[in-house]
C-alpha cells in the first residue's frame, strides 16, 4: 500500500493548491494550476509504473514542493511539507531529511519578521518526521514483544521437556540399578543394604505380617516413611524405607524406585514360615 499512500497524500497536495488558484491573478494562477497539473501527472506515473520509476516517486516532491508554495503566494502553504515529510521518513529518511531543510529555509524566508509564527512553523516542522517515525517504533516494539513471548513459550517447553528428559533419565539409571544389584546380591539383605546407601535413605526395616488387605503404598510425611506392603509366595511383609527428609516423599521417581526395590524382596525369600518371625522387624542399616 506503499504507493496509495502516496498517491493519496500528493493528491490532497495537488487538491489544496488548486484551491489555493482561485484566489490569485490569472497569471500566477495559471502558473500554479500548470505547475499543480504536471506534480500530480508525475504523481500518476509514479503510482502506475511504480518499481519503474521508484526513482521519480522518492525525488518528485523536492523540486516540485518549494515551487508550489512560492507560486500559491499563502505563507500557510508551508505546511503542505508536512504530510510529504511524514510519508517519506519511514522509506526514504535522506528524502525527508531534504524536505524539511526546505521547509525551513521557507519558513524562515517567509515568517522572518514574525517570530511566533516562525517558531511555530519549525515546531511542525520538525515533528512530522518524528511522528513518520512513530509507527515504525510501534512495529518494532510490537516485533520485539512478540519475539519475547514466543521465546518464553519456547523456554517454558524447554524446561518442561528438559524436566520430562531428567526424569525418565533418573527413572532409566534407578531401573539399571535394581536390575543389575537383584542379580549380584547373594540375599536380601545384601540387595536392601544396596539400595539403602544407592537411594542415601537412614533405614529399611521389613516386618512379616499374616495377611495384608491393602496393598497401596502408603507414605508418612510426618516421619518421613515409606510403607510399600509386599506379598511373598508364603506370606505377607512390610517393607520400611526411612528418608533422610520427609520432603523426598515428594519426589515421584524416588519413591517409585523405592516402591520397585520393595516388591523385588520377593526374588529372594518365599515367606517366613517360622511363627516366631511373624511380627518381628528385620532392620537394615
Amino acid at each position: 500500500m506503499i504507493k496509495e499512500v502516496f498517491l493519496g497524500v500528493r493528491f490532497l497536495v495537488s487538491l489544496y493548491f488548486l484551491l489555493i488558484s482561485f484566489s490569485l491573478e490569472p497569471q500566477p494562477r495559471s502558473f500554479l494550476v500548470i505547475s499543480t497539473a504536471l506534480y500530480f501527472s508525475l504523481s500518476l506515473l509514479a503510482y502506475l509504473k511504480f518499481e519503474k520509476v521508484r526513482v521519480i516517486n522518492k525525488l518528485l516532491d523536492l523540486p516540485f514542493l518549494p515551487v508550489l508554495v512560492y507560486l500559491s503566494g499563502h505563507p500557510s502553504s508551508v505546511y503542505t511539507f508536512i504530510p510529504l515529510i511524514v510519508v517519506h521518513t519511514p522509506r526514504s529518511p535522506w528524502v525527508a531529511t531534504f524536505l524539511l531543510a526546505e521547509g525551513i529555509a521557507i519558513s524562515t524566508y517567509l515568517f522572518i519578521t514574525d517570530p511566533l509564527t516562525l517558531f511555530s512553523s519549525l515546531i511542525l516542522l520538525i515533528s512530522a518526521p518524528i511522528s513518520g517515525m512513530i509507527p515504525d517504533f510501534i512495529s518494532t516494539i510490537r516485533k520485539d514483544r512478540d519475539s519475547m513471548k514466543r521465546l518464553r513459550i519456547s523456554y517454558r517447553k524447554f524446561l518442561q521437556d528438559f524436566a520430562r528428559w531428567e526424569r525418565d533419565r533418573r527413572e532409566m539409571e534407578s531401573l539399571r540399578f535394581l536390575l543389575d544389584t537383584s542379580t549380584s546380591s547373594g540375599d536380601f539383605g545384601e540387595f536392601l543394604e544396596k539400595v539403602k546407601e544407592h537411594f542415601k535413605l537412614k533405614s529399611i526395616r521389613i516386618t512379616p505380617k499374616r495377611n495384608i488387605d491393602d496393598f497401596s503404598v502408603l507414605k508418612d510425611k510426618d516421619k518421613g516413611l515409606l510403607v510399600v506392603p509386599v506379598k511373598l509366595e508364603e506370606g505377607y511383609a512390610v517393607v520400611i524405607f526411612e528418608l533422610e527428609s520427609p520432603f523426598q516423599l515428594n519426589d515421584d521417581v524416588l519413591v517409585s524406585m523405592l516402591e520397585k526395590s520393595g516388591r523385588m524382596i520377593s526374588l529372594f525369600i518365599a515367606g517366613f514360615e517360622e511363627e516366631g518371625s511373624l511380627e518381628r522387624s528385620i532392620k537394615i542399616g
